[in-house]
């Protein structure tokens, strides 16, 4: 179904689906920018304005954990003096990102639906130290679920739901498909997917793919050489030119023996068809880092899945999806958080 600022493409639950889309008006209406905002170069520079622009978080509490390989993550906590049941939204950050960084969107998720929010920092982000030699640019499923084995540890009363932001929709999914029904997330909502990895970001705008690329060998390798440049592969993967180059030479600085390996243990489309828990996807025709070609490549895989619904909206950028220049204009916080709502209201 379409309208002229949103396609939406629904699972098989047509029941569900209806039931989420007479909750969520925003979906069906879509973003609609204002003419001077429907430029994707304008969109993306947005995203990074308001971001930048955000007052600091005031986090109610901010934890580091150890994982069983000596790895340091994070957790960043807002609003904890909540009811025990209050649901719990946990997020999952960009591909350089951190809780800090999504301070602007977490303060959107607090004041629209009034829930625990609570930020998984992967490691070697957030300013952790890399404290094991293995990094991922979209983060391990272990290290998600040594996460939210604390989260509830702390809330064990509370509903658990999930919003991965670009890199982090693809740790969202790869979690949903490997957990299937025993996944701990009652829903999820994935921001600006790049669906494959690596390939999905072969088709990324050529200045944008350059300067990503070197803004992650500053941020994964450069900063991490005495901890990471013994490892056969470092020079390889610090010359990428790409990022399709730099995931295809990733492998051994992420731990594994091959890459066919990583893909295997890394690629959300290799277990997309797994996930059960109701997943809202949104995307924008004109991403100019995740191209509207990996949509068209796999929503029909997507639409077998019983409560997956794709937004595939006109205009919105990478991320971006304002209607005015201001923080609270994002047409996908608002999708988001009417999703996230219908989601916990209908407890199916």
């Amino acid at each position: 179904m379409s309208s002229s600022a949103v396609t939406l493409f629904s699972g098989t639950d047509i029941p569900w689906v209806d039931a989420i889309l007479d909750a969520c008006p925003s979906l069906s209406d879509g973003c609609r920018p204002p003419r001077w905002a429907r430029n994707a170069h304008v969109q993306t520079a947005l995203t990074v304005a308001l971001d930048d622009r955000a007052p600091a978080l005031a986090w109610d509490r901010d934890e580091r954990l150890v994982a069983p390989d000596g790895g340091t993550l994070s957790l960043q906590w807002s609003g904890l003096d909540a009811a025990p049941n209050t649901p719990v939204l946990v997020v999952l950050h960009t591909i350089c990102g951190s809780g800090d960084a999504l301070r602007r969107f977490v303060r959107e998720m607090r004041r629209r639906l009034g829930w625990v929010v609570v930020a998984c920092n992967r490691r070697g982000h957030a300013g952790l130290p890399l404290t094991a030699p293995r990094i991922h640019t979209m983060g391990f499923v272990d290290d998600l679920e040594a996460q939210l084995d604390r989260i509830q540890n702390q809330r064990p009363l509370a509903p658990l739901y999930g919003v991965g932001v670009s890199a982090g929709s693809g740790l969202l999914v790869r979690y949903l498909g490997e957990t299937r029904e025993s996944s701990r997330f009652r829903a999820g909502v994935a921001v600006c997917p790049a669906y494959r990895i690596p390939e999905g970001l072969g088709d990324a705008h050529r200045g944008y793919d350059a300067f990503m690329t070197r803004k992650m060998v500053r941020f994964f390798l450069e900063r991490h050489r005495d901890v990471l440049g013994g490892i056969e592969g470092f020079e390889a993967c610090a010359s990428s030119r790409s990022m399709v180059e730099f995931h295809e030479r990733l492998a051994p600085l992420a731990g594994f023996d091959s890459q066919e390996a990583y893909v295997a243990a890394s690629d959300p489309m290799r277990v997309a068809g797994e996930v059960t828990t109701p997943v809202l996807v949104l995307n924008s025709e004109d991403d100019p880092v995740c191209s509207v070609t990996n949509v068209h490549r796999h929503v029909a895989a997507l639409q077998e899945r019983p409560r997956v619904l794709t937004a595939l909206t006109r205009s919105g950028g990478h991320c971006g999806f304002f209607e005015a220049a201001s923080a609270s204009a994002s047409w996908s916080d608002r999708a988001t958080a009417e999703f996230l709502a219908a989601a916990a209201s209908r407890n199916d």
